[in-house]
């Protein structure tokens, strides 16, 4: 096995004699515009182990090589991490080897930190795809399973960027990983007593596989850097077979999403992470300084917390590698200090070696509010849908409709009922905590309504000369009128006003008018013409006024005749009730049942007097 690399074994001179450069207090002293860490005349490791130490894994940084891979694996694609010497494709589902010998995206934090070689892997929990980096520790001897009850320790670097479905990269450095606030929960799984086949048939998280526990995990906040995490565990059984990737509750919003950028232009976006020199070994043979972060930027907690090795002294904090002055406590309260987003590091002396550990924090970026209004325009009453489209992993705070109306609803429909021109913001807030809003100024225009009419004179018309003048009418700037007269002369009209005759035939015609106005708005009515033939008039013989809504009133039968007068005699010839509204009848109040004798005398001249009896019954 090969052993760790000379250039994470350092030793770190004490702080403040390198030349001119103090390497602790956030000053260039030397001038050549690096600052402490990033200075190289302060060097600091991640790691600390014995130059005779070999990691349990074989061609544990990937450099070993039978060829080079020239592309991500596909369908016709060879599986390139099998270029790698001793490593094989672990699932079904497709991790990719990277090497500058041959494959080396742009985009990607490349090269790796140790070497040529590094292993990329997804963990899209939403979609049920997890692909993992894998091997067998027993096979090829000599074997290196891991024992029951004995503590291990396995440390790798890890780096993350934003991909789509072809690994190429859109969006600028500094930009890859701020929209993911989520935390990778990193784990380790084993198999025992057996050395397992690769690839293992599924493309599911490896924990649901009868056989596979999780031994560990390390929280990974996504970032570009590469940062260096372990895992300590403990196995209850010889494991043989291990694997390394996302667990099975790896947050749904690390399955990707669609960025918009300003432009308006999208792109297809996952986090995907790239791991390299997994040192796996005896816990007490590697000396580590784990750091790891809580809260977020917005939300004014953010803290980092560090877990120094033994026998650490001399600790200190950095930002982007640069001292925070003061600040040499194993928790640094970020929020606290005013600090923002980026790498936090803590430093410290070990047996005269600087031995340092990073964690990332995300920065305070207020998430682009992205809304869907439809239509943007219309007539009053106007009904708009709106829809926040921001997604990835935002939820909706507040949209102000300019009305005076608020809602919290990711989606919605609202109506303007008043014409004018409305301001419409939306209101987003991110997992980190960090709202975003935008205004849409005039979004919305309300224009008035037209709000159509009919008027026809006569209407009941004679069908002896059935001639009716109808007349149009609208609020605003009507531009058009278009009359549907159906069985008319003429049947159709664009006049405001327009004469039309109807049929001799007596009944009832619909007519229509549709009214445009210059915005476009546009408003439809109905009217009856009837035509009437007035010296026909029908009385019932019975009506019953017991209150249930049938017969209640004696009036005429479908009377469509000009106005005349009722008169109702009881038995005696009195005259016990009259009235000129023939619609409105008698309703027989007041007087037993029975029956009466009834007089109607239509208006117009020359009709003849209509009389019969009417029999009362409740």
């Amino acid at each position: 096995m090969k052993a760790i690399p000379a250039f994470l074994l350092v030793l770190a001179l004490p702080l403040a004699v390198h030349a001119q450069e103090i390497c602790n207090n956030g000053i260039d002293d030397d001038g050549d515009g690096l600052i402490d860490l990033n200075d190289p005349d302060c060097p600091c490791s991640t790691i600390l182990i014995g130059d005779s130490v070999a990691s349990y894994i074989r061609n544990h940084s990937f450099e070993e090589r039978a060829c080079c891979p020239y592309g991500f694996v596909s369908m016709v694609s060879p599986p390139w991490l099998d270029c790698a010497t001793g490593w094989h494709q672990a699932t079904n589902a497709t991790s990719d080897y990277f090497n500058e010998c041959g494959y080396s995206p742009v985009g990607f934090n490349l090269p790796p930190p140790d070497g040529d070689g590094a292993v990329g892997f997804y963990a899209a929990s939403a979609d049920h795809y997890f692909e993992y980096v894998g091997t067998c520790l027993t096979y090829p001897l000599p074997a290196y399973p891991l024992l029951a009850g004995v503590t291990y320790t396995i440390s790798l670097w890890i780096s993350t960027a934003i991909t789509n479905d072809t690994h190429s990269q859109t969006l600028a450095h500094g930009s890859y990983v701020a929209p993911f606030t989520d935390q990778l929960p990193l784990a380790i799984f084993g198999y025992a007593n057996a050395c397992v086949p690769f690839p293992i048939g599924t493309m599911d998280c490896i924990g649901y596989e009868p056989g596979w526990t999780e031994l560990g995990r390390v929280n990974v906040q996504p970032a570009w850097d590469w940062t260096r995490v372990s895992i300590t565990f403990t196995p209850t059984q010889n494991i043989h077979s291990i694997l390394i990737g996302g667990a099975c509750d790896t947050p749904p919003s690390l399955s990707g999403t669609t960025l918009t950028d300003a432009s308006g232009q999208t792109y297809s976006a996952m986090p995907y992470f790239l791991v390299d020199d997994l040192m796996l070994t005896i816990a007490g043979d590697q000396s580590l300084q784990p750091v790891g972060a809580s809260g977020t930027i917005c939300g004014a907690d953010a803290q980092a917390v560090s877990t120094p090795a033994n026998g650490a002294t001399n600790f200190q904090w950095y930002l982007n590698g640069v001292a925070i002055p003061g600040q040499t406590g194993q928790t640094l309260n970020i929020s606290g200090q005013g600090l923002g987003g980026g790498t936090y590091t803590m430093a410290s002396q070990v047996n005269g070696h600087c031995l340092m550990g990073s964690t990332y924090v995300p920065p305070a970026v207020s998430p682009v509010p992205y809304a869907a209004l439809s239509p943007l325009s219309g007539c009053a009453p106007l009904t708009v849908q709106f829809a926040d489209t921001t997604g990835l992993g935002t939820h909706t705070v507040q949209w102000t409709l300019g009305d005076g109306t608020t809602r919290i609803d990711s989606s919605l429909a609202h109506t303007y009922s008043t014409p004018g021109s409305y301001d419409v913001s939306l209101t987003v807030q991110n997992d980190a905590g960090c709202t975003g809003d935008t205004l849409l100024a005039n979004a919305i225009t309300v224009f008035p309504g037209v709000n159509g009419g009919i008027t026809a004179t006569p209407n009941p018309v004679n069908a002896e000369s059935p001639a009716v003048l109808m007349n149009g009418s609208g609020s605003g700037n009507i531009l058009s009128w278009w009359w549907d007269l159906g069985s008319a002369a003429p049947p159709t009209s664009t006049s405001q006003s327009v004469s039309a005759t109807f049929p001799t035939t007596p009944g009832d015609y619909p007519v229509m008018l549709v009214v445009t106005s210059a915005n476009g708005c546009a408003d439809t009515v109905r009217s009856i013409i009837t035509v009437i033939d007035p010296g026909v008039i029908e009385m019932p013989n019975v009506f019953s006024p017991n209150g249930d809504g049938q017969n209640d009133n004696f009036v005429p039968m479908g009377y469509k005749g000009a106005p005349g007068m009722l008169e109702v005699y009881n038995r005696w010839g009195q005259v016990i009730f009259s009235t000129r509204s023939l619609a409105q009848g008698w309703s027989g109040r007041g007087v037993p049942d029975g029956t009466y004798f009834y007089i109607v005398t239509p208006d117009e001249p020359g009709a003849d007097k209509l009389t019969g009896h009417v029999t009362l019954v409740r």
